[in-house]
């Protein structure tokens, strides 16, 4: 399938002032390879390098955490400091020098976070509840909290516009602490950022604003939604809503929005695959190996009934969020992107041809072919090609961002040497338990 035409996905595409020459990007994966305080490290230069290679069009960064307050996991790259500049700038120039486009994807974690960075300080949200796949209870965040908040963004924008950022991308997905207020479930506020779906999304607003009125109206800011929640017998944000979401940004002057699923919680919903060892694998090499003794014991214990309901209910399809993608590309007049599951030229062709999206992204078939990119005018039929097993985000927190499957790994080393690249394994070991 792989030797399908690719036309529609090396077309330009214009996304504010920024003209991108293709349609397939890499969406943002967490790293797990800087230094332990935040900073730019050889190991995760080696990640991008294939792909800037491949001539891959636009490459969105892991998430930065733009405050230590919102450093998510360890070994996760920030954009916090000054003093992290110089690395930031080495990574622009890297993807500059071999003709890619970089976004920096600007996060905060919110209660999504085993335990605070801040020494003696609690994870905060937008209210007081439990985040259970962590065990976590936040404290919620004051209304006099807020502006400095968006400040944290400003500040980070600044950096990545100032070190050669191609644009920046807020990340209000995946149940951080922007789509934290956005969910009813997680936002039982009552105040001026509860309640009514236009208080929910004030934060988000005010930090766009504090951003655009930073970097200018010329720098692209890009926004990562859910297309869904999928939070079952909880109260989610619904479809509609995030597409109104999306409306209000688009008046506000947000340049393209990125569609994806999912809180932690709502797990699998975000890494529609396969699971076998997903929950043991985490437990001991992932984030969430740092977990308490008991929670690790439980999380084992249920691992292989928790990982076959998955299996069975979860086994996910190529371009996975495309039903959602299409209600944005329907309502909006930017550009939408749709990620989730994408590997192959047919399936991704089919999805801008038929409208239901402007461009794709993907992350985890990125990771199995960095080169994914390059095939598209030159096919490979030995390139490794992802098979979901979600090793790669099983480790995350914990291990490097790298292919654990064995035979795919292999296959993907081979075809980078031979192409003269260097390879991007760079294993790391688990960080401690206890």
């Amino acid at each position: 399938m792989r030797a399908a035409v690719a036309r529609r996905l090396l077309e330009p595409l214009q996304i504010g002032p920024l003209t991108v020459p293709g349609r397939l990007f890499k969406s943002a994966t967490s790293e797990t390879r800087s230094s332990k305080d935040g900073f730019v490290t050889d190991r995760l230069l080696e990640f991008y390098e294939p792909l800037i290679r491949a001539g891959t069009p636009l490459i969105v960064t892991g998430n930065l955490y733009v405050s230590l307050q919102g450093k998510s996991a360890e070994r996760q790259a920030g954009i916090d400091t000054d003093d992290k500049k110089p690395g930031l700038r080495d990574w622009v120039q890297l993807a500059h020098n071999g003709g890619s486009l970089l976004i920096a994807q600007l996060n905060h974690g919110g209660r999504q976070i085993i335990e605070s960075a801040v020494p003696g300080e609690p994870t905060v949200s937008a209210s007081a509840v439990r985040e259970p796949m962590f065990g976590t209870k936040p404290r919620p965040l004051r209304i006099d909290e807020m502006p400095f908040l968006a400040k944290t963004f400003a500040d980070a924008a600044e950096r990545a516009r100032d070190v050669g950022f191609d644009g920046v991308q807020i990340h209000a997905a995946h149940g951080y602490l922007l789509n934290q207020f956005l969910t009813p479930h997680t936002n039982r506020r009552t105040d001026a950022y509860g309640g009514s779906l236009d208080n929910r999304m004030r934060l988000l607003r005010e930090v766009y604003q504090a951003v655009r009125e930073r970097v200018g109206d010329d720098y692209p800011i890009l926004l990562k939604l859910n297309g869904t929640d999928d939070l079952w017998l909880r109260k989610g944000a619904t479809t509609e809503e995030i597409v109104r979401v999306a409306q209000v940004m688009q008046d506000e002057g947000v340049d393209a929005v990125e569609i994806s699923r999912g809180h932690y919680e709502s797990w699998p919903s975000t890494v529609l695959g396969h699971y076998h060892g997903f929950v043991r694998t985490e437990v001991t090499e992932g984030g969430a190996a740092k977990l308490p003794r008991h929670r690790r014991m439980l999380m084992s214990a249920t691992a292989p009934l928790v990982e076959a309901i998955a299996e069975r209910f979860a086994p996910g399809s190529e371009g996975f969020n495309l039903p959602q993608a299409q209600q944005f590309t329907s309502r909006l007049t930017i550009p939408v992107i749709c990620v989730g599951g994408f590997h192959t030229v047919a399936a991704m062709e089919a999805a801008i041809d038929e409208g239901r999206c402007d461009a794709v992204a993907a992350a985890r078939a990125f990771i199995a072919d960095p080169l994914l990119f390059q095939h598209l005018r030159a096919p490979d039929p030995e390139a490794p090609v992802c098979a979901y097993c979600n090793g790669c985000i099983a480790r995350h927190g914990g291990m490097a961002i790298d292919c654990y499957s064995p035979e795919l790994r292999d296959r993907r080393d081979l075809m980078l040497r031979t192409a003269g690249i260097p390879s991007t394994s760079s294993p790391l070991s688990p960080i401690s338990k206890d």
